[in-house]
């Protein structure tokens, strides 16, 4: 269970960042304040509450040696009884923190405690040990009678005023010191006949001694093997101190007198856990860590920094190709230039449209004198006021895919960008384009972990590298190269043109998915600096997105439950929020954009360029969730036909999603309409036919672009 409680909010001023995952056991990391929380299932608020609330106390107040099944060996103390005493402390003083937390607490330790999770329902709660009397009386509070005689009672009010960890492990000996002599009182004096009976018993009391003493050397043999294994992910004295930093999770049995009740408690924890039937869980996966955000997107002027140093390199050969491809950038301007103009006309008459259609008409208060004359017939004689309603600011964010496939469909579909955001420009809508690839040499996982920015089940960042391509933002003299970068690009043989870009532009596979995670945070920040209502996400793919995993921390590995394959269910925690998808890739690429559209109000594009027929199909199938769509292949090919695009509403996550043929389908250009004297009426008519229809066929964006932004 993820739950989306204010809890976590309320930490943030502790500097803890929580993490949910398919762990067995909470788990904290002490230097870099991160604790790891399991999934647990759906129990109640009351119950979330108390076990989120619980491991914060730990993590707040209690010391690596104190926190439950450390290995640490305190002499004296009975791990058990720590737990007992500790777990009084540190949940007395979160409530005095949260005062919030105490009625969950309250309310889910009594249903705990009927669901026979401490393991009393067929004891005698007078014969209870002290420490397990303790141990109710902190959590289950009124929910039960317990009676203390003096002496305990004392040690009951010592244990509920504790205030450090030290005064923690001083009552426990104490108690052990009590159950010691209690234990005395009780047995028989010695008699000749129970001789050897007594001496078996001191042995046994000497063995629990030097248990609690720590003095075990095959258990000190055991634990040291534990720590050499826990740290055998990356050898070294740095690692070892990693593992102190970090929580374990033995599973050996108890040493010296326990209490049963929190033996009881600790036995049922995997109850709590939310498992499938065959005892595996949903792999869940965090969010992008806000600093490793930052190295994914690559600015634009880090990127015009790095083209220059790649341009030192250029040969003669490649530099001619530039040129010849800058020839024609003049008249390829004035083209974009006038097809954009389609797309503003469609804009502002839907635009226009939707003002009108909205109007309201007001009475002023003010008397029009020209009906006065007709006031005995005509009540309304004031004048009145059209107030258009007030249109919306739009935005818009373009990914692009820059994924090796897309190399023969990727200068068209730059075309159409400079379409696109010379469009956006012209409109003065605020816009950002990014390209999306997997060449970001900045995300090395070793680094990332030592930093303290990548944990155990975060996102894979499968080296996603975001470069910002162009904006509204930038100044005039950087747009205009961000233009004439993007034309270049689009003019030169795709594998060529690796050597006139920057290193993050490069061709890699499609980390769509990760690139969708980092577009909740982008359009949320967008959003919020131009001050837009109406947010537009278009994206241009030409396959499926990569699959999406989760850092491992082998360092855990003892703490983790079985998760299923990659290609199975996922869950994802996006900007606190939890978002589920059931199935793989695709599926997961859909409730990101499901996701993006709901929480954020934003109308999601898609354009998907079919390599040949059979993707084409594919996308079809999927469209229509059937595996041999036949009929719906047979229409789409038709419509493809006809109008050299498929348009779907509300299809695999996207608001409108269009499928498109790649390659030279994707052209912008325009065919020329000749005619001459000669020709007859007809021939004429059928020029002018062919023309009007290229121009519909070859602007695959711009006829309906327009359209879509201004709804």
């Amino acid at each position: 269970m993820y739950d989306n409680s204010s809890l976590p909010k309320l930490l943030a001023k502790e500097n803890i960042s929580i993490r949910h995952g398919n762990y067995q056991t909470p788990w904290f990391d002490i230097k870099n304040r991160v604790l790891g929380l399991p999934l647990w299932k759906d129990m109640g608020k009351d119950v979330y509450d108390l076990f989120v609330g619980h491991e914060v106390g730990h993590a707040l107040e209690t010391p690596y040696e104190g926190w439950h099944d450390s290995p640490e060996k305190l002499q004296g103390c009975p791990r058990s009884y720590i737990n007992v005493i500790e777990d009084a402390r540190i949940e007395r003083k979160v409530k005095a923190r949260y005062p919030g937390l105490v009625g969950p607490f309250a309310r889910a330790y009594a249903k705990l405690f009927d669901d026979n999770f401490f393991g009393t329902n067929n004891l005698d709660h007078t014969e209870l040990k002290l420490i397990d009397k303790i141990n109710l009386q902190a959590k289950v509070g009124d929910h039960l009678s317990l009676e203390f005689n003096d002496e305990e009672q004392v040690f009951m009010d010592r244990a509920m005023k504790t205030e450090d960890f030290q005064e923690v492990l001083q009552l426990v000996k104490d108690i052990v010191a009590y159950d010691k002599t209690q234990q005395d009182d009780e047995e028989e004096p010695n008699t000749p006949e129970n001789n050897d009976e007594n001496d078996s018993t001191d042995e046994s009391q000497d063995s629990m001694q030097d248990s609690m003493s720590g003095g075990d050397e095959e258990s000190e043999e055991e634990n040291n093997d534990q720590s050499d294994q826990a740290g055998d992910e990356d050898q070294g004295s740095e690692e070892n101190e990693d593992q102190k930093r970090e929580v374990s999770n033995g599973k050996e049995a108890p040493e010296g007198p326990t209490s049963i009740t929190d033996e009881a408690f600790r036995s049922n924890e995997h109850k709590f856990l939310d498992t499938n039937e065959d005892g595996t869980q949903t792999l869940t996966v965090s969010d992008i860590n806000k600093e490793i955000r930052k190295k994914i997107v690559i600015s634009y002027d880090q990127l015009a920094e790095e083209r220059l140093k790649q341009n030192e390199f250029i040969n003669s050969y490649q530099q001619s190709i530039i040129d010849k491809a800058l020839e024609n950038y003049g008249p390829f301007m004035k083209s974009v230039k006038r097809s954009v103009g389609i797309a503003v006309k469609e804009f502002e008459m839907r635009k226009a449209a939707t003002q009108w259609a909205k109007a309201t008409t007001a009475k002023t208060g003010v008397i029009d004198v020209n009906k006065l004359f007709s006031y005995k017939t005509n009540e309304d004689i004031f004048k009145q006021t059209t107030r258009l309603y007030d249109s919306k600011n739009h935005g818009m964010m373009l990914l692009i895919d820059y994924s090796g496939s897309m190399c023969d469909s990727l200068p068209k579909v730059l075309e159409q960008v400079i379409h696109l955001v010379l469009f956006c420009k012209q409109v003065n809508i605020p816009f950002e384009v990014y390209a999306f690839t997997t060449t970001n040499r900045a995300l090395d996982t070793y680094d990332l972990r030592h930093q303290g920015l990548l944990f155990d089940g975060d996102m894979d960042l499968d080296n996603v590298a975001m470069p910002l391509l162009t904006s509204s933002k930038l100044k005039k003299k950087d747009f205009e190269e961000s233009i004439k970068n993007l034309y270049v690009r689009s003019q030169v043989d795709g594998w060529t043109s690796r050597d006139i870009i920057s290193p993050h532009e490069d061709y890699g596979s499609t980390p769509l998915n990760q690139a969708l995670v980092m577009s909740h945070h982008l359009i949320k920040d967008f959003k919020m600096k131009n001050a837009i209502e109406k947010m537009n996400l278009v994206v241009f793919s030409d396959g499926e997105a990569n699959s999406l995993r989760a850092f491992s921390d082998n360092k855990l590995r003892k703490k983790k439950i079985e998760t299923q394959a990659s290609w199975r269910d996922v869950n994802i925690v996006v900007d606190g929020k939890l978002v589920k998808s059931e199935g793989g890739r695709s599926q997961v690429t859909q409730a990101l954009l499901e996701n993006l559209r709901n929480r954020y109000g934003i109308n999601c594009i898609g354009f998907f360029m079919a390599d040949n027929n059979r993707a084409f199909n594919f996308k079809v199938d999927q469209i229509v969730n059937t595996t041999w769509a036949e009929d719906a292949r047979k229409a789409a090919q038709q419509e493809y036909r006809k109008n050299k695009c498929v348009v779907k509403v509300n299809a695999l996550g996207y608001n409108e999603f269009y499928l498109i043929k790649g390659g030279n389908n994707l052209s912008t250009e325009d065919d020329d309409f000749e005619v001459s004297s000669e020709q007859s009426r007809g021939q004429m008519a059928n020029a002018f036919k062919k023309y009007s229809k290229s121009k519909k066929a070859n602007k695959v964006l711009m006829t309906q672009f327009g359209r879509c932004v201004a709804q």
